[in-house]
């Protein structure tokens, strides 16, 4: 069985929750593009975690809000639901054998419900298959581990959380999710997460190195960010294009150094795909004033994601004319 989701801090978690369930013997780390553009193989048996919906998978778990037509489809549904509706409160957010979906503060969070369901749990099947690991799953190590992820991905933290990181905020910071030559690091945080509690990950000597590195890096982030953003109205916008080396680290701290936005629109140049742009939304998570849903903003780009944050990719020629567009529909 293959495991298929993100190298972000909430695919690694899923991949930890999933691993302690199931008998994973191989990954496969992938951007949503790659799904949405079935840039890539996906077969029988495969689970996938954070990602778009394959209609070859096995298992799938998500939690964006772009994805909420294809569960319904996923799960026969007949009745149509709007984007921007939460399909939780008419039908079942898991399904024992296909996986789940609602728009909850992070996948992993899904990825949980799914396998301490009531229906799933204390089933002659479930209890034959996953005796013990459960009590791993549930475990208060594991809660807190979720706990944290939750509010990782959400963007819920403080501002001192943001300019002083620690823990599994720290950690989280340590994953680009881009380079394939990182996929042993990936990995070995899987097992980690899964195995350990947070203060035998932080240890851990790699984990050690690419942490101190992070806060080592904050100060030229800072500088990056300053030089290369400007605030246009309640929008901050980031021109990261030619910027050759951007350190690896605080999506958040653009936040503290431009209070008063209320959004953020950030281009830079695709490290995946040539000639290719990358274009993120999102709103400042300490002024949500913003009413944009920026999840179907982006998917009439080819992107997606959730109501406060999203992403695309464009071909470079097409990127002034998808910014400019995108301003327009972001600015109060």
């Amino acid at each position: 069985m293959r495991l298929v989701t993100r190298a972000d801090f909430d695919g690694l978690v899923c991949g930890a929750l999933i691993t302690t369930m199931e008998e994973i013997d191989s990954y496969l780390f992938v951007e949503p593009k790659f799904i949405q553009d079935r840039m890539v193989e996906i077969r029988k048996g495969d689970i996938i975690a954070n990602l778009p919906y394959h209609p070859k998978c096995t298992l799938w778990f998500d939690h964006h809000i772009t994805n909420a037509p294809a569960w319904l489809s996923y799960i026969g549904a007949s009745t149509p639901e709007t984007r921007n509706s939460k399909p939780e409160t008419r039908y079942p957010t898991v399904v024992p054998g296909k996986g789940g979906f609602r728009l909850a503060p992070s996948a992993a969070r899904i990825v949980y419900e799914y396998y301490t369901a009531a229906n799933l749990r204390d089933s002659q099947f479930a209890i034959a298959k996953w005796e013990g690991r459960l009590k791993i799953l549930t475990s208060d190590r594991m809660r807190f581990l979720l706990e944290e992820t939750d509010k990782i991905d959400a963007g819920r933290l403080t501002p001192e959380e943001v300019l002083h990181p620690a823990g599994y905020i720290l950690i989280s910071m340590t994953l680009d999710g881009k380079r394939t030559e990182d996929e042993p690091y990936w990995l070995r945080l899987i097992d980690l997460l899964r195995d350990r509690a947070l203060e035998e990950a932080l240890k851990e000597p790699e984990v050690k190195r690419r942490c101190q590195e992070i806060l080592e890096a904050q100060e030229e982030l800072k500088k990056i960010l300053l030089g290369c953003t400007k605030q246009k109205g309640n929008v901050i916008f980031s021109d990261l294009r030619g910027v050759r080396k951007i350190p690896d680290g605080n999506r958040f701290l653009l936040y503290t150094l431009f209070p008063t936005g209320n959004i953020s629109l950030k281009v830079a140049d695709d490290v995946q795909r040539p000639d290719t742009a990358a274009i993120s939304v999102g709103y400042n998570i300490f002024n949500t004033t913003s009413k944009v849903n920026v999840g179907a903003l982006m998917e009439r780009y080819g992107g997606g994601g959730h109501k406060v944050v999203g992403s695309c990719r464009v071909p470079k020629e097409q990127a002034e004319k998808a910014i400019e567009e995108i301003m327009e529909e972001i600015q109060e």
